[in-house]
């Protein structure tokens, strides 16, 4: 199991297709039985404790130990650009994509995983990407949204919008698939990252629209600039499982 790296800032990659998955293996020439092979983005730590104003060095850090405030996400959806997962089986080099899928459901573990077919086999050198790219409609990357609770016990709504281009990458260990199973990898999102080094004393004198918290790069943006620098370490993908077809 290996953390993943997230590079920001990549230039936008546009897609035209709705929806597509596809596999290919580059200098195939013989035909071999297939299996599925997937993957799947999901949220955990959907409740987590916010530090109170601690200083190390000049710079305000989590106090968990000591803080009552926390925040309760209760939703969190993702627009994915493209999933593109590559490896080597037989020393050739295997492409599995995946173009515009919307509105996934990161609390949904009960949903489909994105699967395609892949010859059976032995693959190592695995590397999954999922492109998030920056959007001017209402589709933007990452939506998160729930309830912060000041250490004063106040219950404010807070949403987190995240709208960059960024290629989330996570390597994976070696696995061998056949016929009579599949396999799928889970990418979580762990949310009690995100606020990593985020005061409540912040979040508690943020701006408030309407009512709600509102963090993303125009509303309390000094907060968002924290959370996406966060994003490096919120990701993680998990080694395939085995299932029954």
């Amino acid at each position: 199991m290996k953390k993943t790296l997230l590079n920001l800032g990549v230039a936008a990659l546009v897609c035209t297709a709705l929806f597509s998955s596809c596999s290919k293996e580059k200098n195939a020439s013989t035909a071999a039985a297939q299996t599925e092979m997937g993957f799947q983005l999901t949220a955990d730590n959907q409740q987590t404790t916010v530090g109170t104003n601690a200083v190390t060095d000049g710079r305000e850090v989590n106090a968990t130990a000591i803080s009552t405030a926390s925040i309760k996400w209760t939703s969190v959806i993702a627009n994915v650009s493209r999933f593109k997962l590559e490896a080597k089986r037989n020393g050739k080099v295997t492409e599995i994509t995946t173009k515009n899928v919307s509105n996934l459901d990161l609390f949904n573990l009960n949903s489909s995983p994105i699967t395609a077919l892949v010859d059976t086999g032995h693959y190592r050198e695995i590397e999954v990407k999922i492109l998030l790219v920056k959007s001017s409609g209402t589709d933007i990357p990452l939506t998160a949204k729930g309830t912060f609770t000041t250490a004063a016990g106040a219950a404010v709504p807070i949403e987190f919008d995240y709208n960059d281009n960024a290629i989330i990458k996570g390597e994976l260990k070696d696995v061998t698939v056949d016929a009579n199973t599949g396999v799928t990898s889970k990418i979580n999102l762990h949310l009690n990252k995100l606020l990593t080094g985020i005061p409540s004393t912040m979040l508690d004198q943020a701006t408030r629209t309407n009512g709600t918290i509102v963090i993303n790069s125009t509303t309390n943006a000094a907060i968002y600039n924290r959370v996406i620098i966060n994003i490096f370490l919120a990701f993680e993908a998990h080694e395939f499982e085995h299932h029954k077809k």
